[in-house]
């Protein structure tokens, strides 16, 4: 009898593990194809109904945009903008463009009533300010200038690229520097760039993330990187937070000693341990790192040359070698000297250089060109700072540097590496030419 009722339940058992199978089946074959990252789907908006409310749709290859915009030229391009930043975003991800799944919705807002009465309004967040992004659907309040209205709209379209073909998009300073870097962008004539460092402030209105950097360099208060890593956008940003993650991730994308790193994150963008990660794999670098973010805020502008502003490292100084040479089209350059706390130095500089101003050569010297300035200083003058992974207040720094000229007496308080430059714009470096001989030694 038991063995009856044994036999039994294991048929029975059988027989519900085959119904399950098959139930999985039906329901695998009847189910939507997965999309990359199985990010779900968009809902699907009722375009007569939305039109009857006072809402147009935009259509595009890769987009549905509804607006209660009226008819302009600028707001009506916004799909093709959309789906030029497609194969933009496959290939910086290093995607396969055949391979981007889905239609992306988007909302463009003028009367937040018009949407809510819709229902198409997020739920979790009704009241979010300027953008909002949840997988492939995105909202975008509308804005002052035809070039921010489409930098919200790749900002918030780079967020649902992310989780939709990534799978995520990192920590929340990673996400929203790669939507700020992103969403930097240049269109004219119907073509995309995007990432570009903006060459003006005429050109990119309302955007004013470089001011917003320089005014906390100014005032004394510039972010340290672990600040910005800390960043948490699951609560309410301000433009402060958008221009410091966009200020890391383009300086860490821009900079090559920095940019494969950098890029290796899209790798680890689920991973809650995303910070951990950042930081490991940049290891032996960390030091150098935190040295070229601080020249980097300090001297940020329109037009900054990334490659040519990157520290230039010079071999460590041999005993009995004291000179080196400092080129005038490079940023800061580390010399290689490592200064002691509380010693002095005399550092002399000769030579003829080339330097530029507004494309017009002029032959200079390292007393630099007193009819012109720059940040304050003659243009072309020899500068130094120095590099010490514990800076004391009295050194000359990357936002205070010391003007040498030909010659100049230095007396560090912190042990560090002394760094040469000649004084100009961050973003006419290209022009000049020739190079500073320097020569250091102590002056007691």
């Amino acid at each position: 009898m038991a063995n009856g009722v044994g036999m039994r339940l294991r048929l029975s058992r059988i027989c519900l593990l085959a119904f399950a199978i098959a139930c999985a089946a039906v329901l695998a074959v009847n189910a939507p194809i997965a999309h990359a990252a199985n990010a779900p789907l968009p809902r699907e908006v009722d375009a007569e109904r939305a039109a009857a409310a006072g809402i147009r749709e935009l259509t595009g290859q890769h987009i549905r945009l509804f607006t209660d915009l009226p008819l302009s030229p600028a707001v009506d391009e916004l799909p093709a903008v959309f789906d030029a930043a497609i194969p933009l975003w496959a290939k910086y991800f290093e995607l396969d463009e055949r391979s981007v799944r889905g239609k992306f919705v988007g909302f463009l807002i003028s009367d937040r009533e018009k949407f809510a009465a819709l229902g198409l309004l997020p739920e979790e967040n009704r009241d979010f300010a300027n953008g909002y992004n949840r997988n492939y659907e995105f909202w975008l309040v509308e804005q002052p200038s035809d070039y921010y209205r489409r930098h919200l709209l790749l900002h918030e379209g780079t967020h649902a690229f992310m989780q939709t073909q990534l799978g995520g998009a990192g920590a929340g300073w990673y996400m929203e520097g790669m939507a700020e870097l992103l969403g930097t962008h240049r269109w004219q004539d119907g073509q995309l760039e995007l990432g570009v460092m903006p060459a003006s402030k005429e050109g990119v209105p309302m955007w004013g993330r470089v001011k917003i950097v320089r005014d906390a360099v100014k005032a004394g208060k510039p972010w340290p990187i672990e600040a910005v890593i800390e960043v948490d956008n699951r609560r309410q940003l301000d433009t402060e937070h958008y221009a410091w993650t966009w200020a890391l991730a383009s300086m860490l994308d821009g900079t090559p000693a920095f940019r494969e790193e950098f890029r290796s994150l899209k790798g680890v963008v689920a991973d809650p341990a995303f910070n951990d990660k950042f930081r490991a794999a940049y290891g032996p670098k960390w030091r150098l790192l935190n040295q070229q973010w601080a020249a980097f805020v300090a001297q940020l502008d329109y037009g900054y040359d990334f490659e040519r502003m990157a520290i230039a490292l010079q071999p460590a100084a041999k005993r009995g070698a004291t000179e080196v040479s400092i080129a005038a089209d490079r940023g800061w350059q580390a010399t290689g000297w490592k200064l002691e706390a509380g010693k002095s130095y005399r550092v002399s500089a000769k030579g003829q250089f080339q330097i530029a101003n507004d494309g017009e050569p002029w032959p200079c010297e390292p007393n630099g060109v007193t009819i012109e300035y720059h940040d304050g200083m003659p243009l072309g003058v020899l500068l130094g700072a120095i590099a010490s992974a514990k800076p004391s207040e009295g050194d000359p720094s990357f936002a205070r540097p010391l003007l040498i000229g030909s010659a100049a007496v230095i007396q560090p308080k912190s042990d560090g590496v002394l760094c040469l430059r000649v004084n100009d714009s961050p973003a006419k470096l290209g022009d000049n030419g020739g190079a500073v001989e320097v020569e250091i030694a102590p002056a007691d």
